[in-house]
């Protein structure tokens, strides 16, 4: 099927700006990683501190500024909320313990450690957001 050209447009943009809202939620998770880390706070709770608060900044950008999901009604905003923490919930896993294996078991450096397994976090949050997490209330 031959995608007009609105559609690719479409999606680039979702595409951009999730990059660009995904990029300062990283920011914003590395940073706090790394002023908890600085404060000698365990490698560990210093890790688990920011995912919970960027958990919380994503849902509200990627609901209002990606995916452009409406506030249609309560039980549409709590299924969709549901399934944001379901998905991020799968991709908090992955990160808290990517971070651990690549630390304890590999020998890096926490914070380099971070970095890296944001990018496969990034990745893994766009597809489950865009497959499953939100959509327009007539597809729900």
């Amino acid at each position: 099927m031959i995608l007009s050209k609105y559609t690719l447009l479409k999606n680039n943009k979702k595409i951009f700006l999730y990059i660009v809202w995904g990029i300062i939620g990283t920011i914003l998770n590395i940073g706090l990683f790394r002023l908890l880390l600085l404060g000698r706070m365990d490698y560990q709770i210093a890790n688990l501190v920011p995912l919970f608060i960027v958990k919380i900044f994503t849902y509200i950008t990627n609901k209002l500024f990606v995916f452009r999901t409406p506030f249609a009604n309560l039980k549409y905003c709590l299924k969709e909320a549901g399934a944001f923490l379901l998905a991020r919930g799968a991709t908090f896993i992955f990160d808290f313990t990517g971070v651990i294996i690549m630390v304890e078991a590999m020998g890096l450096n926490p914070f380099l450690s971070k970095c890296i397994v944001a990018i496969g976090v990034i990745a893994l949050n766009y597809i489950l957001s865009n497959n499953f997490v939100f959509h327009k209330e007539t597809e729900i």
